[in-house]
């Protein structure tokens, strides 16, 4: 059992270095025997847990976000209303990103163009958050919360836009300084478009004056009322 857990260990020690080398320098001028020194190891160790430089940057993403995505899964369905749990998956993918800046910028500026990565088993762990933001909008607009027309892929990929542009300006700029603040105002807006408004019923008021005054409501629904 320890030397179970002293290989975890030193895994992780391993793939802790890599996730801040690869952001600070990028992937392709990170060299294997930087992280090594990093981690405290020799380049012989590295190898014996990745096999190669990419494999080693691929599993950075499954590690970051396993404990999250499984948390996610295990609060959502007991959230009470749609909107709420648009909210609360929103919240999820900022809090992600706000308290690991290094796998923000790691996701952001490099994974997202790498072919190689849409293939691995992380890019999945990934899509599960994305599926579970899909399947929100879809079941919003299922139980009448969420206009009948409104397009779950669309109202998807303006959430998941909006956060990229956030996360990527947070990284380069470092504006906007707090993630997490922006996702109320992020939520709200897209609801205003996309939450089914009640309609408002059609009053009349027809004023008789005279002799004899009379002031009737003509309601379409429950006939005239005097």
């Amino acid at each position: 059992m320890a030397q179970k857990n002293a290989k975890t260990a030193r895994k992780n020690k391993i793939i802790e270095s890599a996730l801040k080398i690869f952001a600070e320098k990028g992937f392709q001028d990170a060299t294997i025997s930087e992280i090594s020194k990093a981690a405290g190891v020799s380049d012989a160790t590295v190898y014996e847990y990745f096999n190669t430089k990419e494999e080693l940057l691929f599993t950075i993403p499954e590690e970051i976000t396993e404990e999250p995505v499984r948390d996610m899964e295990k609060i959502i369905p007991f959230l009470r209303g749609t909107e709420c749990k648009l909210r609360a998956i929103v919240q999820g993918y900022m809090t992600i990103y706000e308290k690991n800046p290094d796998y923000a910028s790691l996701v952001m500026l490099q994974l997202k163009t790498n072919r190689n990565f849409l293939k691995t088993k992380a890019y999945e762990k990934i899509r599960s958050i994305a599926r579970m933001l899909l399947d929100c909008i879809v079941e919003g607009i299922e139980n009448g919360s969420f206009k009948k027309d409104a397009d779950p892929y669309l109202v998807r990929s303006m959430i998941l836009g909006t956060i990229e542009h956030l996360c990527i300006r947070w990284q380069l700029l470092g504006t906007p300084s707090n993630l997490i603040e922006h996702v109320d105002p992020l939520i709200d807006i897209i609801l205003e478009g996309i939450r089914l408004k009640q309609q408002p019923k059609n009053i009349s008021i027809h004023l008789q004056l005279g002799d004899d005054s009379t002031a009737r409501i003509n309601d379409p629904d429950e006939g005239s009322v005097s």
